[in-house]
């Protein structure tokens, strides 16, 4: 919280603040008439929250550098977020990596911090480990616990409650089955969310400017295949906290039996095991799909055979799916993201060929660059928006 009390009147400040920052979030800097003219706001309920906001550290004020021709006079001040105060931390606790972010109200990174993990670790070790990760910023002043608004933890293969997001009031969300995240909470004395760290790793990915925009389909191809969806920039969870399953969509019905009890479901072919076994059958191994992806890039007949078997799966799945979501974006992401353009002009070529006569559609098929720091990012971004801009 940025300022903190009960009350109706501190329910009516709180919202002002907020209509300030989000103005801020927006343009990056704005004088203070400009600032009326984004809030509404009344000049005096202006200067009295700006002032406010001045005094925790929040604003900076500062002349403008440039005035635009023809000006002259006095310089222009100006407002801008400060960048460590009002800040967010995300943490992923991810298959074989731990990593920290930390984020001001504009979404720039202010720390971020990841190890890789040699080792198999159950999920309280990592987050007793990520909790030594958090005193350590606090100690060396990279994090200041006063200026956290909250945290977003992402989970690998967990799925949160939808009806219980959230630590809210004296009610602590329902941690992860049979682990507590009180050593997180502990370590910073902050609220806490926590999903699939996928699905946090969709909002880095949708942000823009310090904000989730837009309607996105995010695909982590890998061990197997995860995938979240942002609707207008808010994370898609659905009635039980599982939509966004792509990888459970049958692109063949007569194919190998999955373990959620379906046949030919995408992920029972596309994961790294499988396209590796794939080039095997055909005649050639592969040590990684690093190697396959060079060789289908050198023109290897059966590493290229791989690749388009794989992309006609992927444009079964796809297409479907973009049917009932209608993303702006798809961003592919994973191992076999590695396939690049071949893995993916398929799928655009897919849903080029689909006439469905609604209307004009555009939807971008691209590849996430690789980030240790994604999850955490994004963790730390949904936390900024469920605690510093809920309700804007």
């Amino acid at each position: 919280m940025l300022t903190r009390g009960d009350g109706a009147l501190q329910g009516v400040r709180r919202g002002h603040e907020l209509r300030v920052l989000e103005s801020l979030v927006k343009n990056g800097s704005r004088t203070r008439r400009e600032l009326e003219a984004d809030t509404k706001l009344s000049r005096t309920t202006l200067s009295v929250i700006v002032g406010n906001l001045r005094q925790y550290g929040i604003l900076t004020e500062a002349d403008q550098s440039s005035y635009g021709p023809g000006r002259n006079g006095r310089p222009v001040k100006v407002l801008r977020l400060n960048p460590v105060a009002g800040v967010a931390v995300g943490v992923e606790l991810a298959r074989s990596r731990i990593s920290v972010s930390v984020v001001g109200f504009d979404g720039s990174p202010v720390a971020r911090e990841h190890i890789e993990l040699s080792a198999p670790m159950d999920l309280a070790a990592k987050v007793e480990h990520a909790a030594g990760m958090l005193r350590t910023l606090v100690g060396a002043g990279e994090v200041r616990p006063e200026s956290l608004v909250g945290m977003g933890v992402g989970i690998a293969s967990r799925h949160a409650d939808p009806r219980s997001l959230a630590d809210a009031g004296g009610d602590l969300q329902h941690d992860p089955q049979g682990v507590s995240l009180a050593p997180l909470r502990d370590a910073v004395a902050t609220p806490l969310l926590w999903d699939n760290n996928i699905r946090l790793a969709a909002m880095a990915a949708a942000t823009e400017n310090g904000n989730p925009n837009g309607d996105l389909l995010y695909v982590v191809l890998s061990a197997g295949i995860s995938c979240a969806v942002v609707v207008d920039g808010a994370l898609l969870r659905g009635g039980n906290g599982i939509a966004g399953e792509l990888g459970h969509i049958s692109v063949d019905f007569s194919g190998p039996r999955c373990w959620c009890g379906h046949r030919g479901c995408l992920e029972r072919f596309l994961n790294v095991a499988n396209v590796l076994a794939e080039a095997e059958k055909r005649g050639q191994a592969f040590e990684s799909i690093e190697s396959m992806a060079a060789a289908a890039e050198a023109g290897n007949r059966t590493a290229r055979a791989v690749v388009d078997w794989a992309a006609e799966l992927l444009s079964r799945a796809l297409t479907s799916a973009c049917v009932l979501v209608d993303p702006n974006r798809v961003v592919v992401a994973g191992e076999l993201a590695q396939f690049g353009e071949p893995l993916l002009e398929p799928v655009r070529k897919s849903l080029a060929e689909q006439q469905l006569e609604i209307g004009p559609r555009a939807t971008i098929i691209t590849r996430a660059p690789f980030s240790p720091t994604s999850g955490s990012d994004g963790a730390a971004i949904m936390a900024l928006r469920h605690w510093a801009f809920a309700g804007i």
